[in-house]
């Protein structure tokens, strides 16, 4: 388990990576944009809360979708690791 969930956040934290980086890509317009929302919705929370220290906001951002994607990659790679114990359990 420890091991799923440290591949599931490091996907995670590479996605996270990837989808932050494509808007300054393409000079901040970006069709991707849409999937960044949970991590920019806590940056603008901080933002309005504490003011202005826009490197740390961009990582709390970035921690947040790292964390979001990494769940859903884990509920993925659960699914497989299910999938494949039955599979293995038929074939034999």
């Amino acid at each position: 388990m420890k091991r799923m969930l440290g591949v599931a956040l490091a996907i995670g934290v590479l996605l996270s990576t990837v989808f932050m980086a494509i808007p300054s890509m393409r000079d901040g317009t970006s069709d991707w944009s849409d999937l960044e929302l949970p991590g920019m919705t806590a940056a603008v929370f901080f933002w309005g809360a504490v003011g202005d220290p826009v490197v740390l906001g961009v990582a709390i951002g970035w921690a947040v979708n790292a964390v979001a994607y990494g769940l859903v990659a884990l509920v993925i790679i659960g699914a497989l690791k299910i999938v494949s114990a039955a599979v293995r359990k038929i074939s034999n």
